[in-house]
């Protein structure tokens, strides 16, 4: 068994360890979280162990790895605790609060001989990479669009800007990153955003590659869909709720109707641990420099809106 340690034990470390306990191979052994009594309910639910201070959680028998899964302010903080006592991480987006501290991160890792990976599930999955592998079949690509736009601001964590609230690193990140994960880096980045209160509520990002460009529309205040779209010379791609797609398709000279049920949480704990096991130090799914230049688009995007978080000031 493969044993986990979580920091944090808010919505979404609960939707992680729902799928982490019908994995197999898979084991919650510790917790911790802020609020003792959290830690408390959730190690009773899981089945695991809630201790008192993180370093105690992450350093529990029969712990391999850590997700961390408090708020993004805080990422970097509980990494280097992680990195300095010599335990993987498993980091949940965004990543950290900018490049810098994305590099700092990676850097420690490096130094100290211990595997550290975003945990960006889209691209642990088979959809995804899938959908990767069907580009040389619609030929050149003439045009991309995505969305996601999800009425999701009255969660009180994105709109507060000391904890990374806003559209862009919450949801904005996913397409962003897929259209990264399939284009690569761009040669432009535009973006054009609505501020209020320090916090982001919409963005139009354009990145521009030879011969065409992605058109990215990011709203956490309306519901408009979630879609990713390829348009090439010979077909298309179609990609409903890409960043935890259960199904994919390709149209044009093949049609195919690719479908995947698999726990997209489960899955993704699943691969990182046998890169761990392996005795990898990157993971080769979800490589450090991917994180990095993911995390430098970001960060352009915010610079031309002048959005700046309160931990940067």
């Amino acid at each position: 068994m493969f044993g986990w340690a979580f920091l944090g034990c808010g919505s979404i470390a609960g939707q992680v360890a729902d799928e982490l306990i019908l994995e197999e191979g898979q084991k919650l052994v510790s917790c911790w979280n802020r609020s003792k009594e959290r830690a408390e309910k959730f190690a009773e639910k899981y089945g695991c162990r809630a201790f008192f201070t993180p370093e105690e959680a992450i350093k529990a028998e029969g712990v391999d790895a850590v997700y961390i899964a408090v708020t993004a302010d805080k990422h970097l903080d509980y990494i280097r605790l992680c990195l300095e006592a010599g335990v993987p991480v498993l980091c949940e987006k965004p990543f950290t609060v900018n490049l810098k501290e994305a590099e700092e991160a990676f850097a420690l890792a490096k130094e100290k001989g211990v595997y550290l990976c975003e945990a960006m599930w889209t691209w642990f999955n088979s959809p995804a990479l899938t959908v990767r592998s069907w580009l040389e079949k619609i030929g050149p690509v003439k045009k991309v669009t995505a969305k996601y736009c999800v009425p999701i601001s009255n969660n009180p964590r994105l709109v507060d800007p000391v904890r990374l609230g806003g559209a862009l690193v919450d949801i904005g990140v996913y397409p962003i990153r897929y259209a990264y994960e399939l284009f690569g880096y761009p040669k432009a980045i535009s973006c054009k955003g609505r501020v209020e209160d320090g916090v982001d509520h919409e963005e139009e990002i354009t990145l521009t590659y030879d011969g065409f460009t992605a058109e990215l529309s990011v709203n956490m205040d309306e519901w408009k869909g979630e879609e990713f779209c390829v348009e090439g010379e010979k077909g298309s791609i179609r990609v409903p709720f890409f960043h935890c797609a259960e199904e994919a398709f390709l149209s044009g000279e093949e049609e195919v109707h690719f479908e995947d049920k698999c726990k997209k949480y489960g899955t993704e704990f699943r691969r990182v641990s046998e890169e761990i096991a392996a005795g990898k130090k990157e993971s080769a799914l979800c490589p450090p420099e991917h994180t990095l230049d993911v995390m430098r688009i970001l960060d352009e995007c915010r610079r031309q809106m002048g959005l700046v978080y309160p931990s940067e000031k």
